[in-house]
């Protein structure tokens, strides 16, 4: 959720300072305006290596374009002597760095992967061969279907290259908060910073400072990143095995664990697949995270998960366990029918399956030499309470959780 939270700020955060900051810039000292003159040709350089290291082809590839027309408009920007028809290329260069970052924002991730980047290259090589030699062999006919196409006029900002680019920040917009893949986050930037830079050409300091906050937005984008890879599990969004070693040493007067496992989980698998059996541990863990008395989920792997309680109310901790038991063992999960199934089966709805989990509680003690040696103790907790019939809460004394009956509902003594 923070990820998510932190995708979504940070083009707003780039927006707003890539209209703000041109100005400021400008009234600074000449220092700060010769090293603002530097900071996209050293950071952008930056963020491509991190991609390359973090193996992210795809935004590497969105970077390099980035990279490529920054270059190209400070070369006319600054050197407008040297360019053929500066006007012409200028809003060519408009329409085509946008689309180049869509078609590679929404290339599959096998077509970007290492074997396939010459690919890429050969498509940037490609479309660039092909603007250049339009404005060198043709340039009375490029000037005149751009200007036809795209309704230029003299001295008017254009209209529709400006609405195309709105288009393209929409459609990349809706796709980051779709999907929230790292790659849309950068390519929403991308443009973003395009925007600001073709907009801002003739203003000072304006396509340094928003391809700059680019080229620092998509590093802490990368490192937030790969922090959730490190310490989260890509399925179930919940914390990894690493975030839990690390989240117990920071309890050292005590806490309480509870392993739970799913029961029956393999059989589950192999009868309905395991693309389902993703469906189930997504569940679970979604129920989980309801726990109360300040629980924290981890998964450990496979079908297995960790609740941590600072807690040292043992009762409060039985208490909260078994609401979570009973609220899975209630889960309406329903297994959805395959796309491709027969009509007469897809035509009956698929009837609830009940999940339940079986749990083992134990607490911290002084003597635990590690962390392992509190798990195995919740573990043999755990598969007590499996040999007992499952669908139960289990101590590490060997004893499951006493109830009793007062009024036709279930309290814990």
């Amino acid at each position: 959720m923070v990820f998510r939270s932190v995708q979504l700020l940070l083009p707003v955060l780039l927006g707003l300072c890539a209209a703000l900051l041109p100005e400021l810039v400008a009234q600074s000292q000449p220092m700060v305006h010769q090293g603002v003159l530097l900071l996209p040709w050293f950071l952008l350089p930056i963020s491509w290596v991190v991609s390359r290291l973090y193996r992210q082809p795809k935004v590497s590839f969105l970077i390099l374009i980035s990279l490529l027309v920054y270059s190209l408009l400070q070369s006319q920007r600054l050197h407008p002597e040297l360019a053929t028809h500066t006007e012409a290329s200028f809003w060519l260069l408009c329409l085509l760095g946008p689309v180049l970052i869509l078609v590679f924002s929404w290339l599959p991730e096998e077509m970007t992967g290492e074997a396939n980047n010459w690919k890429c290259y050969l498509i940037i090589a490609t479309i660039g061969i092909v603007a250049l030699n339009l404005l060198q062999q043709f340039p009375q006919q490029t000037v005149y279907w751009m200007q036809l196409l795209l309704a230029l006029e003299p001295g008017l900002p254009p209209l529709v290259p400006l609405l195309l680019l709105t288009l393209y920040l929409l459609i990349t917009g809706l796709s980051l908060i779709r999907r929230h893949e790292t790659s849309d986050g950068v390519a929403f930037m991308a443009l973003l910073s395009m925007g600001f830079g073709f907009c801002g050409f003739h203003t000072e300091y304006g396509p340094e400072v928003s391809f700059s906050l680019f080229a620092m937005m998509v590093v802490v984008l990368q490192v937030l990143h790969s922090y959730r890879l490190a310490f989260f599990d890509p399925l179930t969004g919940l914390r990894n095995r690493r975030s839990l070693v690390s989240t117990l040493l920071d309890y050292p007067k005590g806490y309480h664990l509870a392993m739970v496992d799913i029961d029956h989980f393999k059989d589950f698998n192999d009868t309905f697949g395991h693309d389902v059996g993703d469906e189930v541990l997504r569940a679970v863990a979604s129920v989980l995270e309801r726990v109360g008395v300040g629980g924290k989920v981890f998964r450990l792997g496979g079908e297995e998960f960790v609740v941590v309680f600072v807690s040292r109310d043992r009762s409060a901790c039985t208490g909260a366990l078994q609401t979570v038991r009973e609220m899975v063992a209630h889960y309406p999960f329903k297994v959805r029918q395959p796309l491709n199934a027969a009509s007469e089966r897809a035509a009956t709805p698929s009837q609830p399956q009940r999940i339940t989990v079986t749990i083992g509680l134990t607490q911290h003690s002084p003597r635990d030499s590690s962390v392992d040696a509190v798990l195995a103790r919740a573990d043999k907790a755990l598969y007590r309470g499996k040999s007992r019939g499952r669908n139960c809460l289990m101590l590490d004394d060997g004893k499951p959780v006493p109830w009793v009956t007062i009024g036709g509902e279930k309290r814990l003594v």
